[in-house]
Order: C-alpha cells, then sequence, then structure tokens
C-alpha cells in the first residue's frame, strides 16, 4: 500500500506546482498578458461496471471462481509543464510543442461470487510531448510506466511501461491519417502493435474515426450534445494475491490477472459548461476472457507475450454502462478553428478515452486544428 500512497503523494505535489506554473502569463508584443499554454488540465473520473456471469462447471477453478464481473473506477489527469511557440519570419508558419504530465489511479474489482474480494489497483505516471509542425503534419510520443498490486493483501508491487509512438497527419480538416506503434495492455497481454488510423469528418462536425487498435467510432454533434456509437477493446494486466490457493504452487504469494473485452455500444457527451462536461455509455461487452499465469511459467520469453497459463476462460457476452466526469482548469491561448492543435488533442483523446472533451463545437489557422485532432489518443484504461 505504501508504494500507491508514495505515487498519489508524487503525484499531489506535482500537480500543485503545475497549477502554479500554469497561472503564469506570456507577454506578446503589444503588452497584453496571454495564457501560457494550449492545453488545460484535465480531471477525469470514470466508472465502469459489469454484471457477473456464470462460469463453467467443468474446470476446478471455475467451480470455484463461480462467476466472473467488473467494477472498476478510475481517476486520470493530464497537464501541461512546458509550451514553446515559434514562428518562422520567412515563411510565418507557426510551430509549436508541449509537454505534459499525465497520471491515472485505477482501481479494479473483479467480482467472483466464490472467494472474496480483491482490490488490484494501478497506479502511474507518464510524460506526453506533443510537436505540431504548423503545416500538415502532428508528432505525438507518451510514455506512461505504472505499477499494479493487490491491495487487498499483502503483494509488491509489479513495475510495467507502456507507451504511444503515432504520426498525424490532417490531409484536410475532413481527412486524417496515422500511423505508428504503441505498447498496449488492453487485450491482456504486453504487445507491441502496430496504430493505424484514419478519420473522415470535420471533428468539430459529424465524423468516423477508425483507429486500430484503439477504438471505431461514429460521432454526431447536436448542440451542446455529442452522440457516438462505438466499438473498442478494454482489459489490462494486474498483481493477483494467492490468497485463495488458486495457483496450485503454495511458495507463490502472487500471480498475474489479465482481462480483455470488446465493448460495443452508445455514448452521449453532455458538453455543460467551458470547465465540466460528463459522459454515459451502455451496450454490450463481448469477447470477455480472463487469464491468471505465473511469471515462472514463462522464464524464458519474458520479452515476448505470454503464452503459459493455468487458467484462461472466455465468458459470456454481457451488458456494460460506463459514467465519467471531466473537469478541466485555467485558460489557454485561443485554438478556434486551428486544425493541427484539434488534432493533436484528438490523439489524445483517443488513449484518454475522452474524445471530444476539449473541441469547441462550433470552430479559427491550420496550426490548430492539429493539436485537436491528436485529442482522443491515450485512454488510462487502456494501460
Amino acid at each position: 500500500m505504501k508504494s500507491s500512497q508514495h505515487i498519489v503523494i508524487v503525484a499531489a505535489v506535482l500537480l500543485e506546482s503545475v497549477f502554479q506554473l500554469s497561472a503564469q502569463r506570456a507577454v506578446d508584443s503589444a503588452g497584453i498578458r496571454l495564457p501560457r499554454h494550449y492545453f488545460n488540465t484535465v480531471i477525469n473520473l470514470d466508472g465502469y461496471r459489469k454484471p457477473e456471469k456464470d462460469l463453467d462447471t467443468v474446470n476446478r477453478i471455475s467451480r470455484r471462481l463461480q462467476t466472473y464481473g467488473v467494477r472498476q473506477f478510475a481517476i486520470s489527469f493530464y497537464t501541461p509543464l512546458m509550451t514553446n511557440v515559434d514562428e518562422d519570419p520567412q515563411t510565418h508558419v507557426t510551430s509549436n510543442s508541449h509537454l505534459l504530465l499525465t497520471g491515472n489511479i485505477i482501481a479494479l474489482r473483479p467480482t467472483f461470487a466464490g472467494i472474496p474480494d480483491h482490490r488490484l489497483m494501478k497506479t502511474g505516471l507518464g510524460l506526453r510531448y506533443i510537436y505540431n509542425t504548423g503545416r500538415k503534419g502532428v508528432w505525438f510520443f507518451d510514455v506512461a510506466p505504472f505499477l499494479t498490486r493487490d491491495a487487498s493483501y499483502p503483494s509488491r508491487p509489479y513495475l510495467r511501461l507502456a507507451a504511444a509512438f503515432i504520426y498525424s497527419h490532417n490531409v484536410s480538416d475532413r481527412f486524417n491519417w496515422r500511423l505508428g506503434l504503441t505498447k498496449s495492455f488492453m487485450w491482456g497481454n504486453r504487445f507491441y502493435l502496430p496504430f493505424a488510423g484514419i478519420r473522415f469528418g470535420r471533428l468539430d462536425r459529424v465524423n468516423l474515426s477508425i483507429q486500430i487498435p484503439r477504438c471505431v467510432q461514429l460521432s454526431v454533434p447536436l448542440n451542446m450534445w455529442i452522440i457516438s456509437i462505438y466499438t473498442r477493446p478494454q482489459g489490462g494486466m494486474y498483481n493477483f494475491a494467492n490468497s485463495d490457493s488458486l495457483y496450485f504452487r503454495s511458495d507463490a504469494r502472487t500471480f498475474h490477472f489479465t482481462r480483455y473485452e470488446l465493448n460495443t455500444g452508445f455514448r452521449v457527451d453532455g458538453l455543460i459548461t467551458s470547465w465540466f462536461n460528463f459522459y454515459v455509455a451502455a451496450g454490450i461487452s463481448s469477447r470477455n476472457n480472463i487469464t491468471f499465469y505465473s511469471e515462472n511459467a514463462n522464464p524464458a520469453r519474458r520479452k515476448a507475450p505470454y503464452n503459459t497459463y493455468f487458467y484462461a476462460r472466455r465468458v459470456d457476452p454481457g451488458l456494460f454502462i460506463n459514467l465519467g466526469f471531466v473537469f478541466r482548469f485555467g485558460k489557454t491561448r485561443t485554438y478556434l478553428n486551428d486544425v493541427n492543435l484539434y488534432d493533436a488533442m484528438d490523439v489524445g483523446n483517443t488513449n484518454d478515452g475522452n474524445r471530444k472533451s476539449n473541441i469547441p463545437l462550433t470552430p479559427r489557422q491550420q496550426s490548430a486544428l492539429n493539436l485537436k485532432g491528436i485529442e482522443d489518443l491515450v485512454d488510462y484504461n487502456d494501460l
């Protein structure tokens, strides 16, 4: 528990210092004090619930567990640390770079009717660097180390690293493509996966976004609301205490628990104020898989996907519900109708799972639409 507390304390100290930094203002040539950053400080509270489904009665561990469901709560944030703006005096092209601090705390409670609850914790801090060329492209780098542990029982934390490297290209405000590489745990393994994306339609209007392996989503803005139909994977890897003797080796105090599923549903975002949004989603959870494996069963595959498990089961499809609240703090420089800035924020949101949370629905220069367009790329639940 101490390691998680230390991370929370460090995050709080960093947030306090960043809030102070964000409060500073740049001064333009006319002596007017301007906001320093293009990005707000954003805090997201997210709750996810999937009711229990019966497991089979053939396997010994299945009979012991009886059922499987999910209750999850996550707190995540990102906040700007540095913004640098550079204008070429000859071409008058304005480029900008952004360094952001990211963090998250995820509390997962897999619900098994046959054993006591396990509170699985994931805590992490990371850095995100975004370079907006000011022309057609945006470069996006994200590094997110995190610790997992079973907080219900004495256990040592386990360190992992998620990362993303993506180039996003705006052919126009209505067409965008992306290529990159990600290391993600959302499929219940430590996969290095190629990233390929394409979007048709403006980010502030009706658009279809296909971001593989992250999501496929059709978004329809309606005044202060955004209606979306989407499908996306969800999952992760956690440490699990062997307190129930599920693993046959009595000397093993912990093993690893992984889960993944494919969520297909309907989502409504309410754009209430400039500093507060909420969203609610519901639908079908399919391709559910849970796995228990031991580290010492994969000694020759420490850098490859795990392939040796002592328990792995598919779970029947079921319903899910997801509710979230998004809070934004601080003033930002104007980026209305700035394609590159829109794109940058959309890349972040694809990873964060909060698509369009900062994109004005009634959008002003080409450089900014780049940033807005990458706001959809960092989902903390995908770590």
